[in-house]
């Protein structure tokens, strides 16, 4: 599952906490998970970055899904 559907799987309401929670992770805004999600600039591909993703999402977004150029198709 991509982050932008691991996102939207939630209710609405709950959308912005959520990309709220993996912001605080990183130390960036929620503006920048947005844009993580709807494509309009990459996932950081350091292995750390990945790792808290992977973390916060349960295994349901996968660094292959989040940079597939960096660590290949799944």
């Amino acid at each position: 599952m991509d982050l932008q559907k691991y996102i939207d799987s939630f209710p609405r309401n709950e959308r912005t906490a959520i990309r709220e929670v993996i912001a605080k992770a990183h130390g960036v805004t929620e503006v920048a998970v947005r844009s993580w999600a709807n494509g309009t600039r990459k996932h950081p591909c350091t292995r750390a970055a990945v790792e808290i993703t992977e973390r916060i999402t349960i295994g349901k977004v996968t660094r292959q899904e989040l940079r597939p150029d960096v660590f290949g198709k799944k």
